[in-house]
């Protein structure tokens, strides 16, 4: 059954389901929608209550997933626009200066520029800042996961990445990685996820049960951190 309350100017809908369980369940779904799941004895006042009480959480995970949503607006890259880093949300400062840098400073994104009107220039900044984060993360990762995996790599790999519009990464057989640079954006759990998918390819460039029995052994939570990418796909 549908239900919906108020908290503060924030109007929260959710489908409400009784199960034989012992305790109150949430989920927020890429889709945005929550989905509340009690014992069969709860009263509805103690679901609201309870809903109420993870109100702000519940806020943070839409959020977090209109972030990744194929229907989010245009980047405008403007001051208090959010840009996501990592998982997390930043809001953008724009402040006019002699030098150029862009920098997080107390959940803003600070980006100083000679133009703060100029956001083709902004949007240059950002987007090469985001470079600068990918090369330092992925290598980083991508050296743990070699040597989590090292029994499956039989031959030398290496590590690329660039932007790309319908992929999170490529394997191909000479043993080359590339990830999309977008991934910098995502938590790095997803990050691993990614590289761990794709060297499974080394040992199947498919996607067969072979592949995925593999995977899960060296990744067992890939489909929670696969649910969270799906929204980038355009």
């Amino acid at each position: 059954m549908k239900k919906t309350i108020q908290y503060g100017t924030t109007v929260i809908e959710f489908d409400l389901t009784y199960s034989d369980r012992k305790t109150l369940g949430i989920k927020v779904f890429p889709d945005t929608h929550v989905e509340i799941t009690a014992p069969l004895n709860t009263t509805e006042n103690a679901v609201i209550e309870k809903v109420k009480s993870k109100a702000n959480w519940i806020i943070k995970q839409k959020e977090f997933f209109l972030s990744f949503h194929p229907l989010t607006p245009p980047r405008k890259f403007i001051s208090g626009e959010t840009h996501l880093y990592l998982g997390k949300q930043y809001r953008l400062k724009i402040i006019e200066s002699k030098e150029e840098s862009v920098k997080l400073y107390s959940g803003y994104l600070v980006i100083r520029t000679t133009d703060k009107l100029n956001k083709k220039r902004i949007k240059h900044l950002l987007h090469n800042w985001y470079q600068q984060k990918a090369t330092i993360h992925f290598h980083t990762l991508f050296e743990k996961w070699t040597l989590a995996m090292l029994p499956i790599i039989q031959k030398e790999i290496t590590l690329s990445f660039k932007w790309m519009d319908t992929k999170w990464g490529m394997c191909n057989a000479h043993g080359k990685i590339t990830l999309n640079t977008e991934l910098i954006k995502a938590p790095k759990k997803c990050i691993e996820y990614v590289i761990a998918h794709e060297m499974c390819h080394l040992q199947y460039l498919n996607h067969s049960k072979s592949f995925y029995k593999l995977l899960t052994t060296y990744y067992p939570s890939w489909r929670e951190a696969k649910s969270r990418l799906e929204h980038f796909m355009v």
